[in-house]
């Protein structure tokens, strides 16, 4: 959505500078649409969008979060700390996984860590007016020092400071996301254990795949077939053979 927003900008940007008088072509725009608009900062429109663009996709960010250090609880079976008052959601995810935070840290790619962190600051400013902006200077000063290294893996002129917010933000930050759920998965993958107490916990909470199973001595073949089709369709994994045998055995 936000992306096809952008074009819609970009298509209205072209139109008014080509006008020549971008003041009546928005005035003109707008009483088609019907829709009151006084005046338009022109040179502004794009770092206005980024900005709005840059904080629904945090916020969305965030909301995965807490859902993905839920689930982790339950599969795993381990009791989630909850985040303490300060503590960012970024943080505190990738302390409560296995390893902790500044090994997580590392593991993510620190790189990668400090981007998301900066725009999670930039956020919050955005949010928050009166916080000084002074104090994303040493965040960017430190991204800047790391700019080849961004530009040589991602491609893209960003991150930029928050008055210079573009698009390229907002493709960086959302690309990050996306590398960094699948590097929370692949530190959050459970073990076989994990998997077998899983499965004997959503047995014994009622689950109805598993009440009915087929008896592990008359059709092995289908009780793993059910077994793979639950873990498949509920949580969108292939089970390894190994594990897929170990609850097939374990389940009564």
């Amino acid at each position: 959505m936000d992306e096809a927003i952008e074009v819609a900008v970009r298509d209205f940007l072209y139109a008014a500078r080509s006008s020549g008088n971008p003041a009546a072509h928005l005035h003109a725009r707008a009483n088609v649409q019907g829709i009151t608009v006084r005046e338009l900062d022109i040179g502004n429109l794009p770092n206005r969008s980024a900005m709005l663009f840059l904080i629904g996709a945090y916020q969305q960010f965030e909301g995965f979060l807490y859902d993905f250090a839920e689930e982790f609880g339950l599969i795993t079976g381990t009791v989630v700390r909850s985040r303490v008052k300060g503590e960012a959601p970024l943080d505190w995810a990738l302390d409560v996984l296995p390893g902790g935070l500044n090994s997580n840290k590392n593991r993510v790619w620190i790189e990668r860590f400090l981007i998301l962190d900066y725009y999670r600051l930039v956020r919050n400013q955005l949010n928050h007016p009166r916080k000084t902006r002074a104090s994303l200077a040493g965040p960017h000063a430190t991204l800047r020092s790391l700019d080849q290294v961004i530009r040589a893996d991602y491609g893209l002129p960003a991150p930029n400071e928050p008055e210079k917010l573009q698009f390229n933000d907002f493709l960086l930050l959302t690309r990050l996301v996306k590398y960094l759920a699948t590097d929370l998965c692949r530190l959050a993958t459970p073990t076989g254990i994990d998997l077998v107490q899983h499965a004997l916990r959503l047995q014994g909470s009622g689950e109805r795949a598993f009440q009915s199973l087929p008896p592990e001595n008359a059709s092995p073949i289908k009780r793993r077939a059910r077994i793979r089709r639950f873990y498949n369709g509920r949580f969108g994994c292939s089970l390894a053979p190994a594990d897929l045998d170990a609850i097939a055995k374990a389940l009564p």
